[in-house]
């Protein structure tokens, strides 16, 4: 074992610093606030994906796996952090944890994905047994809700013992009043798509419900933008719904501190980083009960919470928040209680800071 004023964990994350997404956020928050708890304890993020392309993806993958196995083979790691989605990152993270593992370097997989239950759930039953393995060997799995800590231990099986529930955070930010009598501005962050219910946000958008309501709305995310634009101008709300494209750190808490409702009618879901910001930030959500949201985003009391793939409820909702500026506010201040008694990084880095310990990595 290195010295203990020496001690050096390896965090595996797709895109590494440079990555794009709740989860890359929360590496790089984390591996800013760990070393403030444990001094002695050096962060080193792996970019096990790559800034570029897929079809360059593998290179960089190859290049990571043998950083992983080097740091491993000349004990310059002393734990192998794993933060792991779904489909092809899955595969990525499970070579990463063999080849700690099998060079006797203790692993912590930290499961991210959103599409992770559905993804092992169709898998051949020989992929299922090898994924389980893995996870068996690691020290200690971390589920970041109780929907994942509940999938964790009862179908994939793992001692209860050995899986840690530990939230995703955010950081806190000061409190923006927002204006009174202006239109509402909503607000969705996210990769734009199916999986995020973007297709259900624009239909509620051009519905009879929002139709002769003042509001304004801005879709910001990655993925086919310029579908959504084409298709948010055939619909007619070219004037009254903006899509930006993704945006850096910056430009997400302008749009923030402006927004007063914050949408994510997702299908399937993590514990997005967004709502968590949308909770420190003052704005009111509107959310579907999938993955853990439901930790985060109480029905009438810290948001609202609609199903997924329903349109006209989302509709109903979102004319709820428009018309009631009181009720707007009533859940804003819930939910930044909410946030700061659960959600804030500082907390999520005290219980990843204490889970290490556990671990002898101190």
């Amino acid at each position: 074992m290195a010295d203990a004023r020496a001690r050096r964990v390896l965090m595996a994350s797709p895109g590494g610093r440079r990555g794009k997404g709740g989860m890359a956020s929360l590496v790089v928050h984390l591996a800013e606030a760990l070393p403030k708890r444990l001094p002695h304890v050096a962060i080193e993020i792996v970019d096990s994906y790559g800034p570029g392309a897929f079809r360059a993806m593998p290179f960089h993958f190859a290049r990571a796996a043998v950083r992983v196995a080097w740091a491993c083979l000349t004990r310059r790691a002393d734990l192998v952090h794993l933060h792991m989605s779904h489909y092809g990152s899955v595969t990525r993270k499970l070579i990463l944890a063999a080849i700690a593992q099998g060079l006797g370097v203790r692993t912590v997989v930290h499961l991210h994905g959103s599409d992770f239950d559905a993804n092992y759930n169709g898998l051949p039953r020989w992929q299922q047994k090898l994924v389980v393995a893995v996870l068996k060997r690691a020290a200690r799995v971390i589920a970041i809700g109780t929907f994942w800590r509940d999938f964790a231990v009862g179908t994939l099986g793992l001692d209860p013992g050995r899986v840690a529930l530990i939230h995703n955070g955010a950081p806190a930010v000061p409190w923006r009043a927002r204006a009174s009598g202006a239109a509402p501005r909503l607000l969705m962050l996210g990769e734009l798509g199916p999986r995020k219910g973007t297709p259900e946000l624009l239909a509620a958008l051009v519905s009879p419900a929002l139709k002769d309501k003042a509001w304004s709305a801005v879709l910001a995310g990655n993925g086919p933008v310029e579908r959504y634009r084409a298709e948010a101008a055939a619909l007619g709300l070219g004037a009254r719904v903006a899509l930006p494209g993704w945006q850096g750190a910056a430009e997400v808490r302008a749009l923030l501190d402006e927004a007063d409702v914050f949408v994510l009618p997702s299908r399937q879901e993590g514990l997005p980083i967004a709502i968590l910001e949308a909770m420190a930030c003052g704005a009111a959500v509107v959310a579907t009960p999938v993955g853990a949201i439901p930790d985060a985003i109480l029905d009438g009391e810290t948001g609202l919470i609609v199903p997924p793939g329903d349109a006209a409820a989302l509709a109903r909702a979102l004319a709820r928040l428009i018309d009631d500026p009181a009720l707007r506010a009533r859940l804003a201040q819930n939910a930044r209680r909410r946030f700061a008694a659960m959600f804030t990084i500082e907390r999520t880095a005290d219980a990843v800071a204490a889970l290490y310990r556990e671990l002898g990595v101190a």
